[in-house]
């Protein structure tokens, strides 16, 4: 479990305790990758109105039309987090291992170049998520000189790596939650229930919403989602809240 710090004052300083607990609320990281901001830009009426804030991990902006960079720049005034996921979505590992570049040659196309354009447009993304999931420790240590914090995937059956504390993460686990991922909604509702009981943050991740493509979550799971959430209390963080 996360600690709390608790802080004693007396007339000679502060002594600081710790105790088990968060002082934060536990939560939830709803997380969506990729380029369709035409369809998160849909939907911004229905995480407005649940106050649900998503980390938009973005790719393949040197893409994107002025109409998407408008709409793009809208979702963000909502308050959601506008993240980084790759210059152009190549899978990292591949780029170096299979076609032989090197980890410089990787950042240079791959993070800096997209990382320009964007900025350039008034876009600072703080975290990362890895295309296809495929990472290793090089990479998280490399890419940690440009980021709070890194995501991965979770493909594997063991839930608890994608609950995790509320702060102070630099490698996060999101567990895939759209239709290629065959995950039940009973195991979504189960992994809330923990980070409720256990003051920590269920990590998740989707790419569009309600389109009948395997990449999409149904509009009837997200709803659940958020009307549990709300429920119990648990609040809405982004990447960049919970890499602090």
């Amino acid at each position: 479990l996360y600690t709390l710090a608790v802080i004693i004052c007396v007339c000679t300083g502060c002594k600081k305790f710790v105790k088990q607990g968060d002082m934060q609320k536990p939560g939830i990281v709803l997380t969506f990758d990729d380029d369709k901001v035409d369809n998160w830009y849909k939907y911004l009426p229905l995480l407005d109105s649940a106050k649900t804030k998503v980390t938009f991990y973005i790719c393949k902006y040197n893409r994107f039309t002025a109409e998407q960079k408008r709409k793009l720049a809208v979702i963000q005034s909502y308050g959601h987090e506008i993240a980084f996921h790759t210059t152009n979505h190549y899978n990292m590992e591949e780029y170096v291992y299979k076609h032989k570049h090197t980890v410089e040659e990787l950042m240079r196309c791959e993070i800096e170049a997209g990382l320009k354009l964007m900025n350039d447009d008034g876009f600072y993304p703080v975290t990362f998520a890895y295309p296809y999931g495929a990472h290793n420790g090089l990479f998280d240590k490399t890419l940690m000189r440009y980021f709070k914090s890194v995501r991965a995937l979770n493909g594997t059956q063991d839930f608890s790596k994608s609950i995790i504390p509320t702060a102070k993460n630099d490698l996060l686990y999101g567990l895939g939650i759209d239709k290629s991922s065959k995950r039940s909604d009973a195991d979504i509702l189960n992994m809330l229930e923990s980070a409720k009981n256990n003051n920590t943050c269920a990590v998740f991740v989707a790419h569009e919403i309600n389109t009948g493509s395997k990449f999409s979550i149904t509009l009837e799971r997200l709803k659940k989602i958020i009307a549990f959430a709300k429920a119990n209390n648990l609040k809405s963080y982004t990447a960049s809240e919970i890499s602090d």
